[in-house]
């Protein structure tokens, strides 16, 4: 049986482009291999902010670029912020 949590997904980039929260520094990343965490490559992760930007994960680790969901092409992944207004990541698709 074949684990379809795990086939046809891209690496996902969760990147801290600015913060003023001490769990979640600027510059930090968190990198995704399907639902894993690839510990080797990822600083701090927040729950709340990982939750809260969750749905966006999902359409990078299946390669949905949609325009209405905020999808921005020149960055080439999605904006976010976190619910606390106060972390604001770039996620999108990372090259193995």
């Amino acid at each position: 049986m074949q684990d379809e949590c795990h086939t046809d997904q891209h690496l996902v980039e969760i990147k801290v482009v600015e913060s003023t929260c001490e769990k979640m520094p600027a510059g930090g990343t968190i990198v995704l291999k399907g639902p894993v965490v690839d510990y080797r490559r990822s600083g701090p992760i927040c729950l709340s902010a990982a939750n809260a930007i969750y749905p966006w994960i999902m359409l990078t680790r299946f390669g949905v670029k949609a325009p209405e969901l905020d999808y921005d092409a020149d960055l080439g992944g999605y904006p976010l912020v976190c619910p606390c207004g106060i972390v604001r990541f770039e996620v999108r698709e990372l090259a193995e």
